[in-house]
């Protein structure tokens, strides 16, 4: 990534914005994406589960929760 120097605090906020059609938005996307799963992970069981006591329903999600954190994409792979 090539090093860019700014003058003023306004020419560096206007670096930071991209075109609406610029191509780099569909892989920034993506990465972003992907960093947002695997901070924010919605990998839940299906359906409704009954559960005799409130200690076995903690039990259970524990299980669920515990599933192992994946790395963030690299962008452009």
């Amino acid at each position: 990534m090539p090093v860019q120097k700014f003058r003023t605090h306004e020419e560096a906020r206007r670096a930071l914005w991209i075109a609406p059609h610029d191509p780099r938005i569909p892989r920034k996307l993506c990465y972003w994406l992907g960093v947002w799963t695997v901070l924010y992970p919605l990998a839940r069981p299906r359906g409704v589960q009954k559960f005799r006591s409130i200690e076995e329903a903690n039990a259970s999600r524990k299980l669920w929760k515990r599933r192992p954190r994946e790395a963030p994409p690299t962008p452009g792979a």
